[in-house]
């Protein structure tokens, strides 16, 4: 059974970052952050200087990227490695030609690999010149970036594809200047005071520099700068949840104004398309982000949330759809990956939120490519070297040896085959849940207080979290997805209460059956729901609701309740009652 196809022109690509790949330069911001002991896990790493020698050696991952199959690839160019010197004092907004060429020349490796490029003009590196201006406090530091960025594009215009202006540019804002964990850092010690004052001042107004940047800079290149551009950018988005309504709910609020829809407001007449990353759901703590025992996150830290993913995209379609404002007609997926070392998690991350992704483009959103991060573990901003995020393992103490990892192989047959299969979805699952129920280890990347990262991981077990795809509305060939998620050794019946109980534990342990039915939940479609009478359906509308049903195997005939599927006291609700049933005074189907 086919659960999801990707027919051409949808496009899958891989994606890297300049400061994440290239080796260091004289003036390279990170570097110099990382030797004053500002970013985990850099001192103890082999080659730390030399990340992936993307501008020596990009031939090496340019053929592991190009070998999946895919049809993008994305990099960028590193303003600070094109501009080491302040414009004011050479009169030249790129001085280092050499590294423009090259720069063009990679550009070219693309191409001759029958990928497209997309390229990203920002991504979060500032040269030293400009953080010292005040970086985007400081509208010339706007005005300097745009005459860049504009050099830089015409250079590299006959062998660009896609232009990416900025990428995530609240996260670079927010982290350097009102936080102080990137660099440059803040010249004050940080407080709860001076951080909320930099919030609504600094960084609101570093942030309506960057939109007038680029769209200064879209306004430019249709207006003859470049041919045919296609530009965008590539914004962070994440599922923001409360751990607790009333302590937390006003954090969350208030991250949703500032952070999901303001940028993308300020510039959605002026792109062709939008790029979102996402990586997973922040559980807002206390004003942190919470490390929950019961929830499975990447080594990063990123609670894992296919569902939440699906809601993000979803958000983003009912506000943009309508808009007349909103010029943009098309999303693009361009950053989604997880970090996981030990490859438990990754194949079926990618799975689910495959799956999610096509779910929204049944609903009507038109998401024109999937971009994974990334093809080989690399410097993770001031997480250093401890999360992998790769596809392919990096053996750095073997001169950066490349070891494709299972989803890689994974990757390259969703990608060449253009479909999700029923049979790839179990088998990537089984592997997680397996992990789960014998609590195997796993890296983890992060210290208990959600935020700082560590020099060497720690273990955490896989947790009995079911994070899979609950909102698949049917396979492809239109029939209702469902499937019971069987073998794990274990069997269960229904108890006289109606709950599960176990009948047989493999190994003698009392709480092997709690965990195998905890792990083993079902997935059933909402838009068919098989009820307790004479195997009737129930339809539910709209299909991307949660679906109405129950666990085990118990189900209540179910009617509409303005339309929308939904649940309360009263039992579950669906659109129509099944064949031969009519709808009663209580909502219910008699």
């Amino acid at each position: 059974m086919v659960l999801a196809r990707f027919p051409e022109p949808f496009e899958f690509g891989l994606a890297t970052a300049p400061a994440h790949v290239e080796k260091t330069y004289e003036g390279d911001p990170w570097q110099k952050w990382a030797t004053k002991g500002n970013v985990a896990a850099y001192s103890n790493a082999p080659f730390r200087d030399e990340r992936l020698r993307f501008l020596q050696e990009p031939e090496v991952d340019l053929d592991l990227a190009a070998k999946t199959g895919i049809q993008v690839f994305r990099m960028g160019v590193e303003w600070g490695r094109l501009a080491p010197q302040h414009p004011a004092a050479t009169g030249q907004h790129i001085q280092n030609r050499e590294a423009l060429e090259k720069y063009r020349e990679i550009c070219l490796m693309v191409k001759a690999r029958k990928m497209k490029v997309m390229m990203t003009l920002f991504h979060h590196s500032m040269p030293i010149w400009a953080s010292a201006d005040g970086g985007w406090t400081n509208e010339s530091t706007a005005e300097y970036f745009l005459d860049f960025a504009k050099e830089a594009a015409s250079a590299l215009s006959d062998v660009v594809d896609y232009w990416v202006t900025f990428n995530e540019p609240h996260v670079f804002v927010l982290l350097s200047n009102c936080v102080g964990v990137w660099p440059p850092g803040l010249s004050q010690p940080p407080s709860t005071t001076r951080q909320l004052r930099c919030v609504f001042g600094d960084f609101l107004a570093g942030m309506d520099r960057i939109a007038k940047s680029h769209t200064d800079f879209y306004t430019w290149a249709h207006s003859g700068g470049l041919p045919n551009p296609s530009i965008g950018v590539a914004h962070n988005v994440a599922h923001n949840v409360a751990d607790n309504y009333f302590l937390d709910g006003l954090s969350v609020a208030t991250t949703e104004n500032l952070m999901k829809f303001k940028f993308i407001d300020s510039i959605k007449s002026s792109a062709d398309w939008i790029g979102l990353n996402y990586y997973g759901k922040e559980i807002i703590s206390k004003g942190g982000v919470k490390i929950d025992d019961d929830v499975e996150y990447s080594e990063s830290g990123r609670a894992i949330s296919a569902d939440g993913f699906f809601r993000v995209l979803m958000q983003f379609h009912e506000k943009y759809a309508n808009d007349p404002k909103a010029k943009f007609k098309s999303y693009k997926i361009t950053e989604n990956g997880i970090s996981d070392g030990d490859d438990i998690l990754r194949p079926s991350y990618i799975v689910e939120h495959l799956l999610a992704l096509r779910e929204a483009q049944r609903a009507g959103m038109n998401i024109s490519g999937y971009i994974h991060w990334t093809v080989s573990d690399n410097w993770e901003w001031a997480d250093g070297y401890c999360p992998k995020f790769g596809l392919v393992d990096v053996l750095r103490h073997k001169n950066l040896t490349r070891v494709p990892r299972g989803s890689y192989h994974l990757w390259t047959d969703i990608v060449g085959n253009r479909t999700i299969s029923l049979g790839t979805r179990n088998r990537a699952w089984r592997n997680v849940a397996q992990a789960a129920l014998t609590k195997q280890p796993r890296r983890f990347c992060r210290a208990s207080d959600g935020v700082t990262g560590l020099d060497d991981a720690v273990e955490r077990s896989v947790s009995l979290d079911d994070w899979r795809f609950t909102r698949l509305s049917q396979a492809e060939d239109g029939i209702c997805y469902h499937t019971p998620w069987k073998g794990f050794k274990v069997v269960v019946e229904e108890a006289e209460d109606g709950q599960p109980q176990c009948l047989i534990s493999p190994d003698g342990d009392a709480t092997y059956c709690k965990r195998a039915l905890k792990i083993q939940r079902e997935l059933r479609c909402p838009g068919l729901i098989e009820t307790s009478t004479a195997g009737a359906l129930c339809q539910a509308t709209p299909r991307y609701q949660p679906s109405c049903m129950r666990f085990p195997t118990k189900w209540k005939p179910c009617c509409c309740q303005n339309g929308a599927c939904g649940h309360g006291n009263r039992g579950y609700f669906a659109a129509t009652c099944p064949p031969g049933f009519q709808k009663s005074e209580d909502e219910q189907c008699s």
